[in-house]
């Protein structure tokens, strides 16, 4: 057996609650601090790290801004961009009064078992909004088959489990990889979820999670695929939130490589982009 201590990270002055009305609605707040949220509870009594108070405000700010989450491992890098995201939708759809329909976030990862790690978070944060702000889970073993789901759907309103579903319906937060997101662009059958979200111009949000993975000749290929994806849903760079979280990639001393980093992939200048390192309190 091998023990290692570790030093905890730095707390934000402030309490979620006091976030109330000037960050966070209300009704966010709540569905981070519900009970059956099991260990996903983020009650309004904690302080968040202060890494993630500077990733919401950053990213919750009226102009389109863009970071780079570099962190350790268990320092709630996860949090530092679902929390605005979900803030965000929910300002959409208290406007609308109506279930969001469209893809306004694009989380990538660069494995399937990433990807279903996010699903008990997702579906402890959503849930509480029902069909109006939902998500979907697309990769290889995404269920094809509206009908083959009816039953499970019928339980589950806030996720969307089949393709035919998503296609009709396309849930506003898309969880996926770089080759389903191929698939997606050159897909016949795939075309509506992209349609309808053009038509709405509603992409908003790409979030890169475990950016070190991609160096070299896939970090090209992304880049490109990036522009594809600006392309299809019709929308421009400067105007998407990019986020881009690893905790391997650099250090914040690294500031500026990660800045051109992210600038190079997402096609942003670097002046939009804000680097965000957690500390230890030693």
């Amino acid at each position: 057996p091998l023990f290692e201590h570790t030093f905890g990270w730095e707390f934000a002055d402030v309490k979620i609650a006091d976030l109330q009305s000037n960050l966070l609605s209300e009704a966010v707040i709540n569905a981070l601090e519900d009970e059956s949220n099991g260990r996903y509870r983020f009650e309004s009594r904690f302080n968040p790290f202060k890494h993630q108070l500077t990733a919401w405000q950053t990213l919750l700010s009226e102009q389109a801004q863009s970071v780079v989450v570099t962190s350790g491992t268990g320092s709630g890098k996860t949090e530092c961009f679902m929390v605005p995201v979900l803030e965000d939708l929910y300002r959409e759809f208290n406007e609308k009064k109506a279930p969001l329909v469209g893809v306004r976030a694009l989380f990538l990862y660069p494995l399937n078992a990433l990807i279903n790690s996010q699903q008990e978070r997702l579906d402890a944060w959503t849930n509480r909004f029902k069909d109006g702000i939902r998500y979907c889970l697309y990769n290889g073993n995404t269920e094809n088959s509206e009908n083959k789901m009816r039953k499970a759907q019928s339980e589950k309103p806030n996720e969307v489990l089949s393709r035919e579903l998503m296609r009709k319906e396309p849930a506003p937060i898309l969880v996926t990889n770089g080759t389903m997101l191929e698939y997606m662009l050159v897909r016949q059958i795939d075309a509506p979820i992209i349609e309808r979200s053009r038509q709405e111009k509603s992409l908003r949000w790409i979030v890169l999670d475990e950016a070190h993975s991609y160096i070299g000749s896939q970090a090209a290929e992304l880049a490109l695929q990036l522009r594809r994806v600006l392309q299809a849903f019709g929308v421009e760079a400067k105007n998407v939130r990019f986020v881009a979280t690893s905790a391997t990639i650099a250090g914040a001393d690294a500031r500026t490589q990660l800045e051109e980093y992210l600038a190079k992939l997402a096609g942003v200048e670097p002046t939009q982009i804000k680097v965000i390192g957690g500390r230890r309190v030693i």
